[in-house]
């Protein structure tokens, strides 16, 4: 069976805002086939969400697997002659990176309807409004807090990255108070250090973000605000692209609090580093 057979067949059991994506697919399988899920459903005059649960109730994995079918059958109606698309689907058809970088597009247009964007807009807010922010991710982890870490760093003052093998960990978390935000990434398997400091921050009123790989995380019982963004089957791997994302995006939603005033901490910030790297130069020379 086709996939147009299939859209037809199963098109009764669609909601509203399904039918009207069917209705797209049917019609444009090669703007579909060349874009992403976002663009099909603003065309489509729908949410990005819509088109992935469209992509399920068509008992599909996802977004890809829609393109792949939508590829196969204009194929077959052009007589088995490959289907000349964009150049990145032509691409993607070829290259082993463009496969790799496809599914992890669609691993984040698959998790944006996961996420609660009040939530996300509280959880920048507190970022924006605390006097300090601790960042915390043991094994794994400890690589993406350094990356948060740093990006903040670059933003304001007062961000802190705590190391579950530092001599002032107890210092760290003794100077918590309800003005400190907590982010915690609890992707890898969680270690007893990170939920005894969760638990402890918690009794002090911290407001504490967790980030993790699955809704049923033990954090969750102490968090704030929970960020689950791991999939059905996705391996460690799958979820690091939607990570660094999902960052991404609390991190734009932290500047537009006061974009003003954080461009002109991160052009200081670069200026003084600038002036490091200039004065390092300097000391080479002398050296030699």
């Amino acid at each position: 069976m086709s996939i147009k057979e299939d859209i037809k067949k199963r098109y009764v059991r669609l909601s509203k805002g399904q039918r009207k994506v069917a209705q797209f697919v049917m019609s444009n399988p090669a703007v579909v086939i060349a874009n992403g899920a976002a663009e099909v459903g603003r065309q489509a005059n729908v949410s990005e969400s819509t088109v992935i649960r469209f992509c399920y109730a068509m008992d599909l994995s996802g977004y890809v697997e829609l393109q792949e079918e939508l590829r196969s059958y204009l194929n077959s109606q052009n007589e088995g002659t490959p289907l000349q698309s964009t150049y990145m689907t032509s691409k993607q058809k070829t290259s082993s990176v463009g496969k790799v970088m496809q599914r992890d597009m669609q691993n984040i247009q698959d998790t944006i309807h996961l996420i609660n964007d009040s939530m996300l807009q509280k959880s920048s807010k507190w970022m924006h409004e605390a006097d300090t922010i601790y960042i915390l991710g043991a094994r794994q982890d400890a690589s993406v807090a350094n990356w948060l870490s740093y990006t903040l760093k670059t933003l304001r003052t007062n961000i802190k990255q705590l190391r579950t093998d530092s001599d002032d960990l107890v210092q760290q978390i003794n100077s918590m108070s309800e003005r400190t935000t907590l982010i915690v990434f609890s992707c890898d398997k969680q270690s007893n250090d990170v939920k005894t400091i969760v638990e402890i921050a918690k009794m002090k009123k911290v407001k504490i973000i967790a980030i993790t790989g699955s809704a049923l995380s033990p954090i969750r019982d102490y968090a704030s605000a929970l960020f689950a963004l791991g999939l059905k089957n996705q391996s460690s791997l799958d979820i690091v692209p939607v990570l660094f994302s999902f960052m991404h995006a609390l991190i734009e939603e932290m500047i537009s609090q006061d974009k003003e005033r954080y461009e002109q901490y991160q052009q200081s910030y670069e200026q003084v580093e600038n002036n490091l790297l200039f004065l390092d130069i300097a000391r080479e020379k002398q050296v030699f």
